[in-house]
């Protein structure tokens, strides 16, 4: 897996991490929530894809690998401080 993601990359990624849904409405594909609607194009979720942040499903779904999700908490705790004693 490729970690280093581009800007565009990386947004897509938070916009699954906040709960909106990848729909594709003929060629297009779109991330919904609500009445929120943001476009992303195929070669950005392609790309994604070589690069292990999503998966593809069987039934044509894109989602954020186990792998990724993985990946991405390890980061949060090594970005957590830790408590310090006096």
């Amino acid at each position: 897996m490729k970690l280093k993601l581009t800007p565009t990359q990386n947004l897509c990624v938070g916009y699954l991490e906040s709960g909106f849904k990848l729909i594709q409405l003929g060629e297009q594909f779109y991330f919904i929530k609500g009445e929120r609607r943001q476009k992303v194009l195929p070669k950005t979720l392609d790309a994604l894809v070589n690069r292990g942040a999503l998966a593809h499903t069987e039934h044509g779904h894109y989602m954020l690998s186990d792998e990724f999700i993985e990946h991405r908490k390890r980061m949060r705790e090594m970005d957590e401080p830790k408590p310090v004693h006096h």
